[in-house]
């Protein structure tokens, strides 16, 4: 996107604070600034008959006609000093009307590019496809529903919950190498990652689900309440019983998230069970042995 404003401090302003969210909203990739109107329109000066009509009376024919010959310089500097005076009357700001008309650069189509004015600011789109600014916006587009059901849901902001999605139309592949390619912006924007469907405990408890199209790909939506994971190599750490680690399980089940993580905070990433009756006291590493929701084990397990 390029931003057309003789103001400096103007186009600082768009370049500098207000960038992030100003790529954000409108979906662009860039945010150039320029400083030459003349760079990308054409300017016509156009008098303002409304104001103009009664104050110049008989002299307003002559008056218009000038205005409209006015040169693209006589324009700028009118701009510039904010007056400009024609048979003994001085026309300010108010009385003349100052069109931009976009100008589209030789090696560009019609369909490629697109621009609109208001005043002095002049914002052009460049419209070429960008496969990566397609992904970032699926991506969003996916996190604003996943948000949304969180809110159906009644799920206060810190609730860690674990997220899953399914496809169920012929983009499959692709709505997965999409949310594959934009795996960090989803992790930061919801604070864990989204999952394929097939990842989730039998045992789950879902609070919510949506289905979904997004740029005709189609997708179900399921977010279910965080618990912990066992390692699948922990029966040969927990006495080689199957019944052992049925025990842990369903110990460390009956904890509370917040609580398990204290406890594994005050033993620097590790907790013993020595509670289960009938089998021995077993140290489990928080990351290794113990992960406090699907999403945890889901990343340890790509890396």
């Amino acid at each position: 996107m390029v931003v057309v404003h003789p103001d400096n401090d103007f186009l600082e302003d768009i370049t500098g604070k207000l960038k992030e969210y100003v790529m954000e909203e409108i979906n662009v990739k860039t945010v150039t600034p320029c400083n030459d109107p003349l760079m990308y329109a054409s300017l016509r000066a156009e008098p303002n008959f409304s104001v103009l009509g009664k104050r110049l009376g008989k002299d307003m024919g002559k008056v218009s006609n000038v205005v409209k010959k006015m040169t693209q310089e006589q324009i700028l500097d009118f701009e510039k000093s904010g007056e400009i005076s024609f048979f003994g009357h001085c026309l300010k700001l108010d009385d003349i009307k100052v069109v931009r008309q976009f100008k589209r650069p030789e090696n560009v189509s019609e369909k490629e590019i697109d621009a609109a004015g208001d005043g002095d600011v002049l914002v052009i789109l460049d419209l070429r496809a960008d496969q990566s600014l397609f992904e970032a916006g699926v991506a969003r587009e996916v996190v604003n529903r996943i948000q949304k059901l969180r809110k159906t849901a009644q799920l206060e902001p810190a609730d860690p919950v674990d997220v899953y999605y399914e496809s169920v139309g012929s983009d499959k592949n692709t709505l997965e190498e999409i949310l594959k390619s934009q795996d960090q912006y989803i992790r930061d924007a919801l604070g864990s990652p989204i999952m394929p469907k097939e990842m989730a405990p039998t045992d789950d408890v879902i609070l919510g689900e949506e289905s979904h199209n997004v740029h005709d790909m189609s997708f179900v939506i399921c977010i279910a309440r965080s618990t912990p994971i066992l390692a699948p190599d922990l029966l040969s750490h927990a006495s080689g019983k199957s019944n052992h680690v049925e025990a842990l399980r369903v110990y460390l089940l009956s904890r509370s998230l917040s609580r398990l993580k204290n406890q594994f905070q005050a033993g620097k990433g590790m907790i013993t069970v020595d509670c289960i009756e009938g089998y021995p006291p077993v140290s489990l590493l928080l990351g290794k042995h113990v992960f406090l929701s699907a999403g945890d084990f889901y990343l340890a397990s790509r890396s």
